[in-house]
């Protein structure tokens, strides 16, 4: 039983009878208050046994063993804390007393590497279903998150290792080298074989701090829900930044850092910070045209006014979202727009983006490390949790692919270039991992 839910229900179900209730008196029908009271005295009474069922499972359960009825996690671990806001409150009174809870020891047995110790050189291994869902829920909330290839390794593995095709031009084959012949009868053509490259991607190390009050820590129903937003919000910024524009350096490689991106220039005099349909036009003719269904369009909020005047001819290319249509976001030749504030400041390079992002590889771990501390804030009385989570990225694709008749490479990552005040030059610029090179517009 979630103990911290139901006295949650239950005191919400106390509060809505008292108000009913004064309520009543207020309109002086005092027999209908008065019908309350039993029923408040029930409330009452179902509060104090789950308050005591509650202490009594902190104090003296044990975890039942396997078969018996304990709460199994996804991967058939036991759960010997039935919330985090539960298992928080354990952590907060071995801090106090000293007394380690034996769950607490449970869980971080379960963790290879754990230890039975305390402070900044062991601590309290979280349980493993309520740190994936920490990640999970900040991958599946996001708007782009929720959009990446998203892979989880093992509690006993740091890093992923796999084979990837190693294809940048496709004028001539197909998966580095493949190729088809047409043959006469009784012919021979010439062999073929594919061309993988071998990827290695070690997890890194992501941090979150937050404090509470001591008054707060006693209400197990808050700590779940507000710690484990704050920190599933605080996972979903760092990460989304870190997919955006990370630089590979002990965190995930982000897109603007990727050998594949292309940066496409700003029209010839071209006022600073603007966005025009020509530039809109141009990169769309850039994107790798396989993973169009993927696309999207990610920019900064300060371009958000701009959109409303991509015009060609007398035509928008724009799309509010809601109307007719009843699309849950806006929309650009087709495709939804993502405003994220992680893009790069308006008018600079990085500030709109279109990319796929199913070309993006997200590798994560359940596996989450609390430590506290009860000395940082001492003089306000605040207890202060850290929570570590384990993940990386990084782009699939490292250089731009080059199409069969054409003089222009593709990507699934594109972006716009810096839009200076005295503007572009009008060409296509190649920027991938900090070089770049003219190529004809064809």
């Amino acid at each position: 039983m979630d103990f911290a839910k139901v006295l949650n229900d239950l005191r919400r179900e106390k509060a809505d009878k008292l108000a009913q209730a004064e309520q009543l008196l207020a309109e002086n029908k005092v027999s209908e208050a008065a019908a309350l009271d039993g029923e408040l005295d029930a409330l009452c009474q179902k509060i104090t046994a789950t308050e005591n069922l509650m202490r009594r499972s902190q104090e003296d359960a044990q975890p039942l063993p396997d078969g018996d009825g304990a709460p199994q996690d996804k991967g058939g671990g036991a759960r010997p804390f039935h919330s985090l806001g539960e298992q928080l409150q354990a952590v907060v009174n071995a801090a106090k007393t000293h007394v380690v809870d034996k769950r607490l020891l449970q869980v971080n047995d379960a963790v290879k590497g754990a230890n039975e110790g305390t402070g900044a050189d062991g601590g309290f291994a979280v349980q493993e279903d309520f740190a994936g869902q920490i990640l999970e829920t900040a991958v599946s909330t996001g708007d782009i998150l929720s959009r990446v290839d998203s892979y989880t390794v093992g509690a006993n593995s740091n890093a992923a290792r796999w084979l990837m095709v190693d294809e940048t031009d496709v004028s001539a084959s197909v998966f580095g080298g493949v190729q088809m012949y047409w043959a006469a009868e009784g012919a021979t053509v010439a062999a073929s074989r594919p061309k993988f490259k071998e990827l290695k991607l070690d997890l890194e190390k992501m941090m979150g701090f937050a404090y509470a009050t001591d008054e707060l820590l006693q209400d197990a129903a808050f700590m779940t829900g507000f710690f484990g937003s704050a920190f599933t919000v605080a996972a979903n910024r760092l990460l989304e930044d870190a997919i955006i524009s990370g630089d590979g350096s002990g965190k995930p490689k982000g897109i603007l850092n990727s050998g594949a991106l292309i940066a496409v220039d700003a029209e010839a005099s071209q006022a600073a910070g603007t966005l025009n349909a020509q530039n809109i036009l141009k990169m769309w003719s850039r994107a790798l045209t396989s993973g169009r269904r993927n696309m999207v369009w990610m920019m900064h909020p300060d371009l958000e006014d701009q959109l409303p005047q991509l015009m060609l001819g007398d035509k928008l290319i724009w799309m509010p979202e809601g109307g007719i249509s009843g699309a849950q976001y806006q929309t650009i030749l087709g495709r939804p727009v993502l405003f994220n504030d992680n893009c790069q400041a308006m008018g600079t390079k990085g500030d709109v983006l279109l990319a796929d992002l199913k070309q993006y590889m997200l590798l994560k771990k359940g596996t989450a490390k609390q430590d506290w501390s009860m000395h940082v804030e001492f003089l306000t009385d605040q207890m202060c949790f850290r929570m570590v989570l384990r993940c990386n990225g990084t782009p699939k694709v490292t250089a731009p692919i080059t199409l069969k008749n054409s003089t222009r490479t593709r990507s699934p990552f594109v972006t716009l270039a810096a839009r200076p005040a005295s503007g572009g030059s009008g060409g296509g610029t190649q920027q991938g991992g900090g070089s770049s090179t003219q190529e004809p517009q064809g």
